[in-house]
């Protein structure tokens, strides 16, 4: 089977977009301009560290659980 002389421009001209987006995509990481100056989205959330009760299985970040015998 022979590609036809339309697929074969079609073909070229995909790979051509593809390659001319990685370029600009390159040209922006190398100016730094990978994030928007005017984030407004929140920050993360700071991560707990949470341990498993071994008397009534519950996971607390420290503190007690409420429960009698508890070490937390």
């Amino acid at each position: 089977m022979i590609p036809s002389l339309p697929k074969l421009i079609g073909l070229a001209a995909v790979i051509w977009l593809v390659w001319i987006a990685f370029r600009m995509f390159e040209a922006r990481q190398a100016r730094g301009e990978t994030k928007p100056d005017n984030d407004d989205r929140p920050a993360d959330p700071p991560s707990v560290d949470l341990v498993e009760c071994d008397i009534c299985g519950a996971w607390v970040a420290g503190d007690s659980c409420e429960r009698d015998n508890c070490p937390y």
